[in-house]
């Protein structure tokens, strides 16, 4: 009788530490399967869209970005007032006169969701004075990229980031 008690135990406790054991596992798995789907799921964990061909292209965009440090050319961003629905760039040349006559577009995009980005034609509103309609209500971290045909059909390529806090700037 008393071997038969033993032996009941014994079953009891080798079933209470497996599952114990198992339990611990299962748990274990869950929690790492909740972090996997939150990682994976969160809009802050991307890569910059396009950057393999970025990086492909660096040469090229250096080049650009060349173009338009030879121009002497300085630029001022800030974003429209109250609504933040645009951007408003200004470009003067090194004697301080806006510079007129170009095309292109702005393409930008916040730190925290560089999966969003946004493009937008530049539109001359004043001499000098460029604006383009993208949604920069967003305070933080941004990357702006000027893409720039000048006056004289040159080329030329232009990149900045910046911090924007709330809506003072």
């Amino acid at each position: 009788m008393n071997a038969t008690n033993t032996v009941k135990q014994e079953r009891k406790s080798r079933r209470f530490w497996v599952l114990l054991i198992v339990g611990f596992f299962s748990l274990d798995i869950a929690i790492a399967a909740i972090a996997i789907s939150m990682a994976a799921g969160d809009p802050s964990f991307r890569s910059i869209p396009g950057f393999g061909e970025r990086a492909v292209a660096w040469d090229q965009r250096q080049s650009l970005k060349e173009a338009w440090n030879k121009q002497g050319w300085a630029i001022e961003i800030a974003r429209v007032q109250p609504s933040m629905d645009a951007v408003e760039i200004v470009l003067k040349d090194a004697a301080g006169t806006p510079v007129s006559g170009c095309t292109g577009s702005v393409t930008m995009f916040h730190y925290t969701r560089v999966a969003t980005q946004w493009k937008a034609p530049l539109e001359e509103t004043q001499p000098g004075l460029y604006l383009a309609k993208v949604d920069v209500s967003k305070p933080g971290m941004w990357n702006l990229e000027i893409d720039m045909l000048t006056a004289d059909q040159e080329k030329c390529w232009f990149e900045k980031s910046f911090d924007w806090q709330g809506d003072s700037e």
